[in-house]
């Protein structure tokens, strides 16, 4: 009975505790605990830690919090491992605590700053490995200076080390440090010599930490890099954190001497600090001076961050997806402390860095795949140095993507830079490097981060630089506006004309609400020129956009509904009822009113995403604002905004094709259409090509080229149509009376006739000349800019001749066209076709030479028989009248 109830008791506690079973093993955490008190020390490990915060404990912008934060970050990886069985099975994972700066004192919660090199070598390595020996690897966020020695010892006896703070160099010798590994991107150094060389920066100063681990190596590392780049170092100050007056005053005297104006300040927190506050006491603040820095630090709430704005330097990379997982850290560490910690010290102390450490380490321990309690043992530790953990396919909370580390067993993600604001967490992000921290990859040109609150990137005092817009001062704004003025009034007047001339059968042809919606869309494109002019805004950029937006589609849809119109009504021999013509009619022009307010609807889609905001750039010695989008890649709206663009284009393009078999010349838009999609489609690639290489003219050469293509469309659209118009309207008036005077007289001097005897008068004749063809194809040549005018039309040719008077008329369905024949008179054939030159120019096309012979044939023996007749008849009396 007894044994049964041992049994059962038994049960009972493997029950309440599933994992008394596991191996055990601990991670050890070496972090400054001399900071936080009511902590007990043996050694240096330290106990009674509770991680639940107190504020009388925990400074959150003090060494106490970075510890403190970085602990619960250890404590989530572990229990992470510990909860998943895919993650060292059977075993169970522990913390020990380790101080590397001794038992608590006061002053090291704000003072400390990694003076304990040596009782971290003495006594903190010496716990990890002689006395503690169920610890097998380490995490940490030492300073460098302390790192230096435990990292060599912790190396030589094999206990793998992962930092997430320690920046020196000297870690990325694998001799001295195989067993020490990083997980954020030791390149600081080379990273800010990139983006120095992105600014075309040739020559900085140098002020570095001159007592401390990290300011040397730094120094090193910066020197060899900007050496790469071929940029002047022309000063380095060594400081210590501690500036006296003779400090300044070395400082200020070199700087100031040398007229640098990019200054490079390399060290740690505290001492980047102290170097940024003296800025103005030596009168080197301000938009000529570019202060760039390789360490970040917190200041504390009450302190004006005013002072610090336009600082520059390495910031984590907060994208959207990697910031959203790390606000789920952020959350679950918070929980652990019951407080909320705040995001913006979560993200500079990169606590998510830590979890990375320790939960790499771990996937790494379970990589090797061995006993458990051999593990424990310590008998494979010479399977942990920094190979083991370079490729564990692990997605972790510092890069978003797999994490990796290089050669140097450092990981390998972007860094990115911002610049430092007013409001604590709310930095400027503006650029990133690629994985290796080599080269620039993404930098937004938009975003005001210098001082003065500009975006165009300082002089570094090899030049000068000036400003420069367009504006009524200078010939660029003069003649932009000049430029838009006058195809202002040319679009309106050719909308007045329009509707003057509206009942006119060539403009009744050429359907006027469509001429109408195409002068339109010219005056929009006009009117986006004058946004040209001035300093631009957001919405200034967006308007231009929309507007050369609305003017293209107002030309395109409208020409390309009105042709497919045509098509369809005379493109087939067979006619077509009225019902039905008006019924294509309201269908035609309904799908053109659907696809322009698809189209619209997609553009402003487009303009809101794409964030198009005034840019400043600096051509030679002038700067410039030009408009850009802000994000880096294209999105949805905008690819379906290049392809309904495109698809009206290809439009134009197919209904062209199609009006070719339009035989009436006076519906036949081919030619105007063919210039519309290749003025358009040249207008697109060199706008496309100038903003591969923006200059302070590139803005000016855009408005060129937009007034020159919308010029040529309005001119092919509406300037044949004019001349023909007015020509027409000229005939009829020396055609026709001019008054009820003039109709009353000759209605008195035709009756006159009636009782006069009878006259002679002269013999009127004619013939159809199509011998060379029933219907000739023919243009009238025009000189100068009216060559744009000139259109190809089909018509039949006549001879007419009146006495000693003879002319040829061509005659098409709306009119004719004639031309006088006297001894001036040119007529040659060349390549079939027929030129005839007198008070007109005609060029007429027939099928080949012969036709051509014949036509010219007929044509002089036309001219000979009414030459060889008599000029005078007598005929009766003709009575005329008024009609």
């Amino acid at each position: 009975m007894t044994m049964a109830l041992a049994i059962v008791f038994a049960v009972l506690l493997l029950a309440l505790d599933p994992v008394s079973g596991d191996t055990n093993i601990t991670v050890g955490f070496i972090s400054n605990y001399c900071a936080i008190k009511y902590l007990v020390f043996n050694g240096s490990l330290a106990t009674n830690a509770t991680p639940f915060y107190t504020p009388e404990v925990i400074n959150v912008n003090g060494n106490s919090g970075w510890t403190y934060y970085s602990e619960l970050a250890v404590l989530a990886a572990i229990d992470h491992a510990n909860s998943n069985p895919s993650i060292l099975p059977g075993v169970r994972v522990h913390l020990k605590r380790f101080t590397d700066c001794g038992e608590f004192y006061p002053e090291a919660d704000a003072e400390y700053y990694g003076k304990s090199a040596g009782f971290a070598a003495a006594i903190t390595a010496t716990d990890i490995v002689d006395v503690h020996k169920d610890v097998l690897g380490v995490v940490g966020n030492e300073f460098s200076l302390t790192a230096k020695g435990i990292g060599q010892i912790l190396s030589n006896a094999q206990i793998p080390y992962c930092a997430t703070a320690t920046s020196s160099s000297r870690f990325s010798d694998k001799n001295k440090y195989p067993y020490f590994w990083r997980v954020f991107a030791n390149s600081r150094s080379q990273s800010l010599a990139a983006l120095i060389s992105y600014w075309k920066v040739k020559k900085v100063a140098i002020i570095y930490e001159k007592d401390d681990e990290l300011g040397f190596a730094a120094l090193r590392a910066m020197k060899t890099s900007l050496s790469e780049r071929k940029i002047n170092i022309v000063s380095i100050t060594g400081l210590n954190p501690d500036l006296d007056t003779q400090a300044k005053e070395m400082m200020n005297t070199t700087l100031h001497r040398t007229d640098i104006r990019y200054i490079l300040v390399l060290g740690q927190p505290y001492f980047v600090r102290s170097i940024l506050l003296t800025r103005e006491e030596m009168r080197l603040s301000g938009p000529r001076y570019v202060w760039v820095v390789n360490n970040g630090f917190i200041t504390d709430p009450g302190f004006d961050r005013a002072r610090l704005q336009g600082v520059i330097g390495p910031n984590v990379c907060q994208d959207t997806d990697l910031m959203e997982r790390v606000r789920e850290l952020q959350e679950d560490v918070s929980r652990r402390a019951l407080f909320e910690i705040p995001i913006s010290n979560f993200i500079e102390m990169s606590v998510q860095n830590i979890y990375d450490c320790t939960l790499m380490m771990l996937v790494g321990f379970s990589k090797l795949r061995v006993d458990p309690v051999a593990l424990s043992r310590r008998e494979f530790q010479d399977k942990m140095n920094f190979t083991l953990f370079q490729d564990l396919n692990y997605s972790g909370y510092s890069d978003f993507g797999k994490l990796t580390l290089n050669e140097e067993g450092n990981a390998q993600i972007p860094v990115c830079f911002a610049s430092m604001t007013k409001v604590a967490g709310e930095d400027i992000l503006f650029a990133r490097t690629d994985k290796a921290a080599n080269q620039i990859v993404q930098y937004d040109l938009s975003l005001r981060i210098f001082p003065g609150n500009s975006s165009i990137i300082p002089s570094d005092g090899l030049i000068e630089i000036f400003s420069f817009g367009y504006s009524l001062r200078n010939s660029e704004g003069i003649a932009i506006v000049c430029l838009s003025v006058v195809g202002l009034l040319a679009s309106v007047a050719g909308a007045l004309f329009l509707h003057k001339f509206q009942k006119s059968a060539i403009i009744r042809a050429s359907c006027l609400p469509e001429m109408l919606l195409i002068c339109f869309g010219c005056l929009c494109a006009y009117a986006a020129l004058l946004l040209f002019v001035g300093i631009p805004t957001s919405t200034v950029c967006n308007s231009r956009i929309f507007l050369l937006l609305l003017g293209y589609a107002s030309i395109t849809i409208p020409l390309v509904c009105k042709n497919l119109m045509m098509r369809w009504l005379f493109g087939q021999e067979s006619s077509r009822k009225i019902e039905a013509i008006r019924r294509a009619k309201a269908v035609h022009r309904f799908s053109g009113i659907t696809a322009a307010f698809a189209y619209l609807a997609v553009s402003v889609l487009s303009i809101e995403q794409l964030k198009l905001a005034p840019v400043e750039v600096l051509d030679v010695n002038e700067s410039y604002v030009m408009c850009a989008m802000k994000v880096s890649r294209l999105v949805a709206p905008t690819y379906v905004l290049y392809i309904s663009t495109g698809i009206l284009w290809v439009a134009v393009v197919v209904a062209a094709i199609m009006s070719t078999k339009v035989r009436l010349i006076e519906y036949n838009e081919t030619n105007q259409m063919v210039l519309v999609a290749l003025f358009s489609g040249i207008m697109f690639v060199l706008i496309k090509a100038m903003a591969a290489a923006p200059n302070r003219l590139s803005d000016f050469k855009v408005c060129v080229i937009i007034w020159i293509t919308t010029t040529v469309i309005l001119g092919t659209m509406l300037g044949g149509r004019v001349v023909d118009v007015m020509q027409h309207h000229f005939s009829e008036q020396h055609s026709y009376p001019t008054s009820a005077y003039d109709c009353h007289n000759s209605r008195q001097s035709s009756s006159a006739l009636n009782f006069s005897p009878r006259k002679s008068i002269k013999m009127y004749s004619f013939r159809i000349l199509d011998k060379g063809a029933k219907i000739c194809v023919f243009k009238i040549k025009r000189r100068g800019i009216g060559r744009i005018f000139e259109k190809w039309m089909r018509g039949i040719t006549s001879f007419h001749s009146l006495g000693s008077r003879k002319w040829i008329c061509i005659t098409t369905l709306q009119k004719s066209h004639c031309i006088v024949i006297d001894d001036a008179t040119v007529m040659t054939c060349t390549s079939s076709s027929v030129e005839i030159q007198g008070s007109l120019k005609i060029k007429m096309q027939l099928d080949d030479d012969a036709a051509c012979q014949l036509f010219l044939d007929d044509l002089r023996g036309a001219i000979k028989d009414v030459e060889s007749r008599d000029d005078n008849w007598n005929m009766p009396d003709i009575v005329a009248g008024c009609i």
